[in-house]
């Protein structure tokens, strides 16, 4: 056997070796050998209706929730996309749609800033133009009825394709780049080879800077109410990684990461303090029910524990569904004893009692 022939049969098997490594990393991180039997924390009943409520936030306060809606089944921006008010006293009160967004205001993730009495919410803004910012809103209260008046408007050369947000100021925040690069090529690395190329950055009041780079499909964010640890879900690594934070600064440190086996998207905490984490068991069946409406994709929701330092330590699965009672999961609370999910596609969100 000749050295070229040698060659050329070394560097095929190479490739070969190379195409099995990524084809079989690809799979795991989908989900393709994913599989979870039911598990249901109690009684589960629509809390409401809206288009793709992809994330929420719980205002026990005031007794309301605050929900980010947009149809992602529509051929172009809905005009229903906006920010909804639903009473967690009166589950039988239909979701109010809220003025005060701009007429180009299609949410994705969002966060209530809680500084006293005044509360601020912040929402990621996708402007049909393809436009990314983080638009703000002052929360006035008349009763139980919610007023939105515009704040701030903030865009910059770092939001490149913002998901998540999460505000430790009036002025302050966190936000979820789910990818950076704007190419086909670089799109198809980050989704396919899944490449840690995206980031989280930090608005400071002033200026974005990047806080911690390389993740892949930077996904939830949350902060916890002292400001001393910070929690990214990372989708396609299929892991929730734990950070220590400066107040001050804001600088990151990381501190601990959690494996799950699911694709991660938006965090909360219980009033036990534990992270509250909804996810994605099958990356194909999400694909499959944007593209058909009347095949939803399953759902869960973890539990996570964290150790004394704050890292993620271990998990436990407290809502798993074929996508029947509602599909793709994107977020999740659990507040007086009712799990709380809503979904990037359906168009629902789902109310539980817990055990």
């Amino acid at each position: 056997m000749s050295t070229s022939v040698r060659l050329i049969q070394i560097s095929l098997g190479t490739i070969a070796i190379v195409f099995v490594f990524f084809l079989v990393r690809w799979a795991v991180a989908t989900g393709v050998v994913n599989h979870f039997d039911p598990v249901s924390p109690g009684a589960c009943r629509i809390l409401a209706r809206i288009p793709g409520p992809e994330d929420f936030e719980i205002d026990p306060v005031h007794k309301v929730i605050f929900v980010s809606s947009t149809d992602r089944h529509a051929a172009k921006p809905a005009a229903s996309d906006g920010i909804y008010l639903l009473n967690w006293d009166d589950p039988k009160a239909p979701p109010v749609k809220l003025a005060g967004t701009p007429p180009d205001f299609h949410p994705h993730g969002i966060s209530l800033y809680r500084n006293g009495a005044a509360e601020t919410l912040f929402a990621v803004n996708h402007h049909e133009g393809g436009m990314q910012s983080v638009d703000s809103f002052i929360v006035r209260f008349d009763g139980s009825t919610a007023k939105l008046e515009p704040q701030a408007s903030i865009a910059g050369g770092l939001l490149v394709s913002p998901n998540d947000v999460f505000a430790v100021g009036p002025g302050q925040f966190y936000v979820t780049n789910d990818h950076v690069t704007k190419t086909a090529i670089g799109r198809f690395a980050e989704d396919y080879l899944l490449w840690p190329h995206a980031d989280l950055v930090y608005f400071n009041g002033g200026f974005f800077r990047i806080a911690i780079q390389r993740i892949a499909f930077p996904n939830g964010v949350y902060v916890t109410p002292d400001g001393a640890r910070l929690y990214v879900s990372s989708t396609n690594e299929r892991r929730v990684i734990g950070f220590s934070r400066s107040p001050y600064t804001g600088d990151l440190a990381e501190i601990g990461s959690l494996h799950i086996p699911a694709r991660l998207d938006n965090i909360s905490m219980d009033q036990a303090g534990d992270l509250i984490i909804a996810g994605h068991p099958s990356l194909s069946r999400v694909h499959d029910f944007q593209k058909d409406p009347g095949r939803p994709s399953p759902s869960v929701v973890f539990k996570v524990r964290r150790d004394s330092d704050g890292a993620p330590e271990n998990y436990q699965t407290v809502y798993a569904n074929d996508g029947n009672e509602i599909g793709a999961s994107s977020s999740a609370a659990i507040q007086d004893g009712r799990l709380i999910i809503g979904s990037v596609l359906d168009n629902k969100l789902l109310d539980c009692t817990m055990k």
